[in-house]
């Protein structure tokens, strides 16, 4: 299986060039540059470095852990909240086994977020989509090229488990739009809940409130305000996350939001930061003191350690919910310039309470390989736009019902574990009937290079439509497998045609925040085969069913798979998972993909 994926993998490389020159030199004073004559210009789309293989072994496992000081039953990859590293350059094949050793009976199945899987559809990690979970007791082979390059993350994509913290970093090495000195590696900022997260998602059914995070974690670390004598899951031992500068020196951080609910605005008090990258797109430095994340989105920042030191050495690193800034506490960690002063830093005045939500703008976020977008060959009127949404269930026209669940397509997506999208495709490639419609598929069946354009609302009176919808307030991130985006227009109010999209080097990344009451407009080439899910990250939405499922040029998957080797592997997994499922696993029937 090993040989032939990796023979897969360079037979798929399509139009694709491996470049072998030699005249620019990565170093401290040209970040620019990488390898080979392979610099911050090349297109990831069209350059290919020469790379090698990196092997890594991770173990999915329930485990008892206190990040912040208070006890949790937690899900975790080789024992670590977060999970450990794995790190590749750009160009390298990455080869990783999942162990799934759970107690729980649940089965797995990890996503390499933001990775887009060129033709390779079946190693992205989607339960229902594209694969079966890995029951219990049994170990998966994943395999992929590292054709972009950036800060990003792993995570279950198993329901809510990333929720309980099988979650860790990815990186993979690249040029840098702008110098450093020393390179900090991934800061993991995530929400967090003490409550097993399965436990919580009737809240987020029956109110339109998904459950409330505990406390803040930053790299693994928080606080939360216990009594270890009256409560036995309080160990009162948490402790905030920090990190010693030194003055002079130009600190490059990876920022990744990996919460359930939380777009956070984040800020290092005393200091400004220069933004490089959004997820996995390389873009013109801007400078700033502040900037949203939303969950599933990465920026790489360069920090000057220049800070004044008259009032002290130490200085809050902060992070609150963009839209209820008083939610949660906001210090997540501390910069320290003297590593022997523990103390606290210096208490400011309330900061950035009014930033709103929103990602930065496309004056802001310019990509360095320049791109155009094509013209639409899909249609797009009102009725296609997709609108966001909680409706009735079981009955979606009752206004009144009890349950309620997210909606993005028609209806909430479900999708059934044993038989995912691409297994579906082989009783009867590209054949539309295959698909319940509850599974909200949107067939893309146009030519290579051909462009899609999508709206989706988030701003419609309450109650709407046919079946009627309610939208709370919320920002919603939206992540698109499979693709980059590219961001046409963001906005608030009614989308409508006076809004003129921006057609020339739009930002471009994998997840795109859907403003409070307002529009996102994206675009995408045609050139993936795959399913690929379109989703909110929020994973309380998504496992309400917030999702619709892209199928692209479908007839290509199944030849790319067979001649993988992939197929065989997929139907054995699935039959693996049907008989442990209906046999074994205490519960019965579909499931709600996240």
């Amino acid at each position: 299986m090993t040989i032939t994926k990796s023979l897969a993998l360079f037979l798929a490389l399509g139009h694709q060039t491996l470049v072998d020159a030699t005249c620019c030199v990565h170093s401290q004073e040209r970040r620019d540059c990488w390898k080979k004559g392979i610099d911050i210009h090349s297109d990831p789309d069209f350059v290919i470095p020469e790379g090698r293989l990196r092997e890594y072994e991770l173990t999915i496992s329930n485990e008892l852990i206190n990040p912040d000081g208070y006890w949790k039953n937690a899900t975790v990859f080789n024992g670590t909240y977060p999970g450990p590293l794995i790190e590749a350059d750009w160009g390298d094949t990455l080869r990783i086994i999942i162990h799934n050793n759970l107690t729980n009976y649940n089965g797995t199945a990890v996503h390499w977020h933001g990775i887009r899987q060129q033709n390779t559809v079946w190693e992205d990690g989607v339960p229902g989509v594209t694969q079966c979970p890995s029951k219990p007791g049994t170990s998966q082979v994943y395999e992929f090229q590292a054709r972009q390059y950036g800060t990003s993350w792993y995570h279950s994509h198993f329901g809510l488990q990333y929720s309980n913290g099988a979650y860790g970093p990815l990186v993979i090495h690249g040029p840098s739009s702008a110098n450093w000195d020393v390179d900090l590696g991934p800061w993991i900022l995530s929400d967090w809940y003490h409550d097993d997260a399965f436990s919580l998602i009737w809240r987020e059914f029956f109110t339109d409130r998904a459950p409330i995070p505990n406390s803040m974690v930053l790299n693994g670390k928080g606080v939360f305000d216990c009594d270890p004598q009256s409560d036995p899951h309080c160990s009162g031992d948490g402790e905030l996350f920090d990190v010693t500068f030194e003055p002079g020196t130009r600190y490059k951080i990876g920022l990744v939001n990996t919460g359930s609910l939380l777009t956070e605005t984040f800020w290092i008090d005393g200091h400004n930061f220069t933004v490089i990258s959004n997820d996995f797109v390389q873009i013109e430095p801007f400078e700033t003191d502040v900037i949203n994340i939303g969950i599933g989105q990465r920026y790489e920042i360069i920090v000057e350690a220049n800070a004044d030191l008259a009032n002290g050495t130490n200085f809050w690193i902060n992070a609150h919910y963009c839209d209820m800034p008083d939610l949660m506490e906001k210090h997540v960690g501390i910069v320290r310039y003297d590593s022997s002063d523990k103390s606290d830093p210096i208490t400011g005045p309330p900061a950035h309470l009014d930033y709103g939500c929103s990602d930065p703008g496309p004056d802001e976020l310019v990509p360095v390989v320049p791109k155009q977008v094509g013209r639409r060959v899909n249609d797009m009127e009102p009725a296609d736009y997709l609108k966001i949404g909680l409706e009735g269930w079981p009955n979606a026209s009752d206004p009144n019902s009890l349950i309620r669940k997210w909606a993005l397509g028609s209806g909430p997506m479900y999708s059934d574990w044993r038989e995912p999208s691409v297994k579906r495709l082989t009783l009867n490639s590209g054949d539309e009937a295959q698909f319940p419609p509850d599974s909200e598929p949107m067939h893309i069946d146009f030519e290579t290079g051909e462009w899609v354009y999508l709206v989706i609302e988030n701003n419609h009176e309450m109650p709407i439509g046919n079946p009627p919808r309610v939208i709370p307030r919320s920002v919603h991130p939206i992540h698109m497998h499979g693709h980059d985006v590219y961001v046409l227009a963001q906005g608030k109010g009614r989308f409508n045609e006076s809004v003129v999209p921006n057609l020339d080097n739009p930002p471009r990344r994998d997840v795109a925040n859907c403003p409070i009451y307002g529009y996102l407009w994206i675009a995408f080439p045609v050139d993936n085969p795959g399913a690929w899910l379109l989703h909110c990250h929020i994973a309380w939405h998504s496992s309400a069913g917030f999702s619709i499922q892209l199928l692209e040029q479908t007839s290509k998957i199944i030849p790319l798979m067979e001649e993988a080797g992939a197929l065989t592997e997929m139907e054995e997994r699935c039959a693996e998972w049907k008989d442990y499922y209906e046999n074994e696993h205490p519960d019965r029937g579909n499931q709600v993909d996240v």
